[in-house]
Protein backbone atom coordinates (compact mmCIF):
# COMPACT_ATOMS: atom_id res chain seq x y z
CA UNK A 1 0.00 0.00 0.00
CA UNK A 2 1.40 3.35 -1.06
CA UNK A 3 1.86 5.81 1.79
CA UNK A 4 -0.01 9.06 1.26
CA UNK A 5 2.12 12.16 1.44
CA UNK A 6 0.00 15.00 2.78
CA UNK A 7 0.99 18.49 3.91
CA UNK A 8 0.94 19.28 7.60
CA UNK A 9 -2.55 19.53 9.07
CA UNK A 10 -1.57 22.73 10.86
CA UNK A 11 -0.45 24.24 7.57
CA UNK A 12 -3.68 23.27 5.84
CA UNK A 13 -5.77 24.72 8.66
CA UNK A 14 -3.77 27.95 8.65
CA UNK A 15 -4.15 28.34 4.90
CA UNK A 16 -7.91 27.64 5.04
CA UNK A 17 -8.46 30.38 7.64
CA UNK A 18 -6.24 32.88 5.80
CA UNK A 19 -7.94 32.18 2.47
CA UNK A 20 -11.43 32.35 3.97
CA UNK A 21 -10.74 35.67 5.71
CA UNK A 22 -8.51 37.06 2.95
CA UNK A 23 -6.02 38.35 5.51
CA UNK A 24 -3.02 37.02 7.39
CA UNK A 25 -3.77 39.49 10.19
CA UNK A 26 -7.35 38.29 10.67
CA UNK A 27 -6.22 34.68 10.39
CA UNK A 28 -3.66 35.28 13.13
CA UNK A 29 -6.40 36.69 15.37
CA UNK A 30 -8.70 33.69 14.81
CA UNK A 31 -5.90 31.17 15.29
CA UNK A 32 -4.40 33.13 18.20
CA UNK A 33 -0.91 33.18 16.73
CA UNK A 34 1.27 35.92 15.29
CA UNK A 35 0.91 37.24 11.76
CA UNK A 36 4.46 36.11 10.98
CA UNK A 37 3.57 32.57 12.09
CA UNK A 38 0.67 32.53 9.62
CA UNK A 39 2.93 33.83 6.87
CA UNK A 40 5.55 31.15 7.57
CA UNK A 41 2.99 28.35 7.61
CA UNK A 42 1.48 29.46 4.30
CA UNK A 43 4.90 29.87 2.70
CA UNK A 44 5.88 26.38 3.88
CA UNK A 45 2.67 24.93 2.42
CA UNK A 46 3.23 26.67 -0.91
CA UNK A 47 6.80 25.33 -1.03
CA UNK A 48 5.56 21.82 -0.24
CA UNK A 49 2.91 21.99 -2.98
CA UNK A 50 5.13 23.79 -5.49
CA UNK A 51 2.35 26.23 -6.39
CA UNK A 52 1.41 29.71 -5.16
CA UNK A 53 -1.85 29.93 -3.22
CA UNK A 54 -1.86 33.71 -2.80
CA UNK A 55 -0.96 36.63 -5.06
CA UNK A 56 0.78 39.36 -3.09
CA UNK A 57 0.63 42.89 -4.46
CA UNK A 58 1.97 45.17 -1.77
CA UNK A 59 -0.40 45.06 1.19
CA UNK A 60 -3.09 43.35 -0.88
CA UNK A 61 -3.54 39.59 -0.59
CA UNK A 62 -5.54 37.71 -3.22
CA UNK A 63 -6.22 33.98 -3.28
CA UNK A 64 -5.25 32.39 -6.60
CA UNK A 65 -7.86 30.35 -8.55
CA UNK A 66 -6.02 27.18 -7.52
CA UNK A 67 -5.99 28.43 -3.93
CA UNK A 68 -9.76 29.03 -3.99
CA UNK A 69 -10.43 25.47 -5.12
CA UNK A 70 -8.00 24.12 -2.54
CA UNK A 71 -9.55 26.18 0.26
CA UNK A 72 -13.02 24.79 -0.51
CA UNK A 73 -11.70 21.23 -0.50
CA UNK A 74 -9.79 21.75 2.75
CA UNK A 75 -12.79 23.38 4.47
CA UNK A 76 -14.98 20.39 3.58
CA UNK A 77 -12.31 17.93 4.70
CA UNK A 78 -11.74 19.72 8.01
CA UNK A 79 -15.49 19.75 8.65
CA UNK A 80 -15.70 16.01 7.98
CA UNK A 81 -12.70 15.39 10.21
CA UNK A 82 -14.21 17.46 13.03
CA UNK A 83 -17.53 15.63 12.77
CA UNK A 84 -15.82 12.22 12.73
CA UNK A 85 -13.75 13.18 15.75
CA UNK A 86 -16.81 14.33 17.69
CA UNK A 87 -18.64 11.12 16.85
CA UNK A 88 -15.68 9.03 17.93
CA UNK A 89 -15.29 11.06 21.11
CA UNK A 90 -18.96 10.97 22.12
CA UNK A 91 -20.55 8.27 19.97
CA UNK A 92 -19.81 5.34 22.25
CA UNK A 93 -22.03 6.93 24.89
CA UNK A 94 -24.95 6.47 22.52
CA UNK A 95 -27.85 8.69 21.55
CA UNK A 96 -28.55 12.39 21.89
CA UNK A 97 -28.12 14.44 25.06
CA UNK A 98 -31.50 14.32 26.78
CA UNK A 99 -32.29 17.71 28.34
CA UNK A 100 -35.41 18.38 30.41
CA UNK A 101 -36.18 22.05 30.93
CA UNK A 102 -38.99 24.52 31.60
CA UNK A 103 -41.48 25.36 28.85
CA UNK A 104 -40.84 29.07 28.33
CA UNK A 105 -37.13 28.78 29.05
CA UNK A 106 -36.89 26.24 26.23
CA UNK A 107 -39.02 28.24 23.81
CA UNK A 108 -37.69 31.74 24.48
CA UNK A 109 -34.08 31.18 25.58
CA UNK A 110 -32.59 27.72 25.06
CA UNK A 111 -33.81 26.62 21.61
CA UNK A 112 -32.69 29.84 19.84
CA UNK A 113 -29.15 29.16 21.12
CA UNK A 114 -28.86 25.47 20.22
CA UNK A 115 -27.42 26.17 16.79
CA UNK A 116 -24.31 27.50 18.51
CA UNK A 117 -23.95 24.23 20.42
CA UNK A 118 -24.30 22.21 17.22
CA UNK A 119 -21.68 24.38 15.53
CA UNK A 120 -19.26 23.79 18.39
CA UNK A 121 -20.05 20.06 18.66
CA UNK A 122 -21.17 18.80 15.23
CA UNK A 123 -21.05 15.17 16.36
CA UNK A 124 -23.61 15.67 19.14
CA UNK A 125 -27.37 16.02 19.03
CA UNK A 126 -29.87 17.29 21.59
CA UNK A 127 -33.28 15.98 22.60
CA UNK A 128 -35.35 18.62 24.45
CA UNK A 129 -38.34 17.86 26.64
CA UNK A 130 -40.24 20.21 28.95
CA UNK A 131 -41.91 19.94 32.33
CA UNK A 132 -41.85 21.33 35.85
CA UNK A 133 -40.89 18.16 37.72
CA UNK A 134 -37.21 17.29 38.12
CA UNK A 135 -36.51 13.94 36.50
CA UNK A 136 -35.31 10.94 38.45
CA UNK A 137 -31.92 10.55 36.79
CA UNK A 138 -31.59 6.99 38.06
CA UNK A 139 -34.75 5.72 36.36
CA UNK A 140 -35.58 8.18 33.57
CA UNK A 141 -33.69 8.74 30.29
CA UNK A 142 -32.68 12.31 31.12
CA UNK A 143 -29.07 13.51 31.20
CA UNK A 144 -29.49 17.14 32.32
CA UNK A 145 -32.30 19.13 33.89
CA UNK A 146 -32.76 22.90 33.99
CA UNK A 147 -34.98 23.89 36.89
CA UNK A 148 -36.15 26.88 38.91
CA UNK A 149 -35.79 26.74 42.67
CA UNK A 150 -33.42 27.14 45.59
CA UNK A 151 -30.76 24.71 44.32
CA UNK A 152 -31.55 22.11 46.96
CA UNK A 153 -32.02 18.86 45.06
CA UNK A 154 -30.52 16.08 47.23
CA UNK A 155 -28.39 13.46 45.55
CA UNK A 156 -27.74 15.61 42.48
CA UNK A 157 -24.93 17.81 41.23
CA UNK A 158 -26.28 21.36 40.98
CA UNK A 159 -24.78 24.32 39.10
CA UNK A 160 -26.13 27.86 39.47
CA UNK A 161 -27.19 28.93 35.98
CA UNK A 162 -28.62 32.44 36.41
CA UNK A 163 -30.75 34.54 38.75
CA UNK A 164 -34.28 35.72 38.06
CA UNK A 165 -35.17 39.41 38.24
CA UNK A 166 -38.82 40.20 37.53
CA UNK A 167 -40.21 43.48 36.27
CA UNK A 168 -43.50 44.89 35.00
CA UNK A 169 -44.24 44.86 31.27
CA UNK A 170 -47.19 45.77 29.09
CA UNK A 171 -48.18 46.72 25.55
CA UNK A 172 -47.05 50.24 24.56
CA UNK A 173 -50.65 51.51 24.38
CA UNK A 174 -51.92 50.06 27.65
CA UNK A 175 -51.03 52.83 30.19
CA UNK A 176 -52.81 55.55 28.22
CA UNK A 177 -55.75 53.30 27.28
CA UNK A 178 -56.53 52.16 30.82
CA UNK A 179 -55.46 55.07 33.02
CA UNK A 180 -52.27 56.47 34.47
CA UNK A 181 -49.42 54.28 35.60
CA UNK A 182 -46.73 56.33 37.32
CA UNK A 183 -46.16 54.52 40.62
CA UNK A 184 -46.53 50.95 41.95
CA UNK A 185 -49.75 51.77 43.81
CA UNK A 186 -51.39 52.55 40.43
CA UNK A 187 -51.21 48.84 39.63
CA UNK A 188 -54.42 48.38 41.64
CA UNK A 189 -56.31 50.17 38.89
CA UNK A 190 -54.98 47.88 36.16
CA UNK A 191 -55.61 44.31 35.16
CA UNK A 192 -52.83 42.06 36.43
CA UNK A 193 -52.09 38.94 34.40
CA UNK A 194 -51.92 35.90 36.63
CA UNK A 195 -49.35 33.06 36.47
CA UNK A 196 -51.39 30.07 37.66
CA UNK A 197 -48.34 27.95 38.57
CA UNK A 198 -46.82 30.80 40.60
CA UNK A 199 -49.76 31.99 42.73
CA UNK A 200 -47.50 33.93 45.10
CA UNK A 201 -45.74 35.93 42.36
CA UNK A 202 -47.88 39.06 42.65
CA UNK A 203 -48.20 39.05 46.48
CA UNK A 204 -44.43 38.58 46.81
CA UNK A 205 -43.79 41.40 44.34
CA UNK A 206 -46.10 43.80 46.18
CA UNK A 207 -44.56 42.82 49.52
CA UNK A 208 -41.07 43.51 48.17
CA UNK A 209 -42.25 47.02 47.24
CA UNK A 210 -43.75 47.55 50.68
CA UNK A 211 -47.35 47.50 49.44
CA UNK A 212 -50.35 45.49 50.66
CA UNK A 213 -51.05 42.46 48.48
CA UNK A 214 -53.45 42.51 45.51
CA UNK A 215 -56.36 40.14 45.10
CA UNK A 216 -55.23 36.49 45.02
CA UNK A 217 -55.61 35.56 42.27
CA UNK A 218 -55.49 39.03 40.67
CA UNK A 219 -58.43 40.25 38.62
CA UNK A 220 -56.80 39.40 35.29
CA UNK A 221 -56.94 36.06 33.46
CA UNK A 222 -54.65 33.22 34.49
CA UNK A 223 -52.06 31.48 32.34
CA UNK A 224 -50.01 28.36 32.95
CA UNK A 225 -46.78 29.43 31.23
CA UNK A 226 -44.77 32.62 30.84
CA UNK A 227 -44.92 32.50 27.04
CA UNK A 228 -48.72 32.72 27.30
CA UNK A 229 -48.48 35.70 29.63
CA UNK A 230 -46.03 37.41 27.25
CA UNK A 231 -48.46 37.10 24.34
CA UNK A 232 -51.37 38.25 26.50
CA UNK A 233 -49.38 41.32 27.52
CA UNK A 234 -48.46 42.04 23.89
CA UNK A 235 -52.17 41.85 23.03
CA UNK A 236 -52.88 44.55 25.63
CA UNK A 237 -54.76 42.32 28.06
CA UNK A 238 -53.04 43.67 31.17
CA UNK A 239 -49.82 44.13 33.16
CA UNK A 240 -47.43 41.20 33.20
CA UNK A 241 -44.89 40.32 35.88
CA UNK A 242 -42.10 38.62 33.93
CA UNK A 243 -38.44 37.58 34.20
CA UNK A 244 -36.42 40.24 32.41
CA UNK A 245 -34.25 37.83 30.44
CA UNK A 246 -37.29 36.31 28.73
CA UNK A 247 -38.53 39.54 27.12
CA UNK A 248 -35.38 41.25 25.86
CA UNK A 249 -36.31 40.67 22.20
CA UNK A 250 -39.87 41.94 22.80
CA UNK A 251 -38.49 45.17 24.24
CA UNK A 252 -36.13 45.67 21.31
CA UNK A 253 -38.93 44.98 18.82
CA UNK A 254 -41.30 47.36 20.62
CA UNK A 255 -43.86 44.65 21.37
CA UNK A 256 -43.57 45.39 25.08
CA UNK A 257 -42.49 48.30 27.25
CA UNK A 258 -41.61 48.54 30.93
CA UNK A 259 -44.80 49.49 32.71
CA UNK A 260 -42.83 50.94 35.65
CA UNK A 261 -39.09 51.26 36.36
CA UNK A 262 -39.20 48.81 39.28
CA UNK A 263 -37.80 45.30 39.55
CA UNK A 264 -37.41 42.61 42.20
CA UNK A 265 -34.77 39.92 42.47
CA UNK A 266 -36.44 36.61 43.34
CA UNK A 267 -34.81 34.38 45.98
CA UNK A 268 -35.16 31.39 43.66
CA UNK A 269 -33.02 31.03 40.54
CA UNK A 270 -32.33 28.77 37.56
CA UNK A 271 -30.05 25.78 38.01
CA UNK A 272 -28.48 23.10 35.86
CA UNK A 273 -28.94 19.71 37.54
CA UNK A 274 -27.64 16.24 36.74
CA UNK A 275 -26.85 12.97 38.48
CA UNK A 276 -23.69 12.86 40.55
CA UNK A 277 -20.80 11.65 38.43
CA UNK A 278 -22.62 12.32 35.15
CA UNK A 279 -20.00 14.93 34.26
CA UNK A 280 -17.59 12.06 33.63
CA UNK A 281 -19.58 11.35 30.48
CA UNK A 282 -18.04 13.52 27.79
CA UNK A 283 -21.30 14.54 26.12
CA UNK A 284 -22.84 15.65 29.44
CA UNK A 285 -19.73 17.66 30.30
CA UNK A 286 -19.77 19.26 26.83
CA UNK A 287 -23.37 20.44 27.12
CA UNK A 288 -23.00 21.49 30.75
CA UNK A 289 -19.93 23.61 29.98
CA UNK A 290 -21.55 25.16 26.92
CA UNK A 291 -24.74 26.01 28.80
CA UNK A 292 -22.86 27.61 31.68
CA UNK A 293 -20.94 29.73 29.17
CA UNK A 294 -24.19 30.80 27.47
CA UNK A 295 -25.68 31.86 30.80
CA UNK A 296 -22.53 33.65 31.98
CA UNK A 297 -23.70 37.14 30.85
CA UNK A 298 -26.78 36.74 33.06
CA UNK A 299 -24.83 35.29 35.97
CA UNK A 300 -23.31 38.52 37.25
CA UNK A 301 -24.36 37.88 40.81
CA UNK A 302 -24.86 34.88 43.05
CA UNK A 303 -28.27 33.67 44.18
CA UNK A 304 -29.90 35.54 47.02
CA UNK A 305 -29.81 33.73 50.37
Amino acid sequence: MRLRRLPSLNGLRTFEVAARLGSFTLAAEELRVTQSAVSRMVASLEADLGIPLFERQGPRLTVTPAGIDYQHAIAAALSDLETATERLRYGEEGGPIAVSTLHTLAFRWLVPRLQRFEAAHPGLSIDISTGDRLANFATEPVDIGIRYGYGDWPGCTVHFLMPETVSLFCAPSLPTRRGGLTQPDDLRHHRLLYHSTRPQAWPDFFAALGLPPPLVPPSGPGFEHFFMIIEAAVAGMGIALLPEFLVQDDLVQGRLIRALPVSVRNPRAYYLVHAKGAERRAKVAAFRNWLLDEAAPYRSETPAP
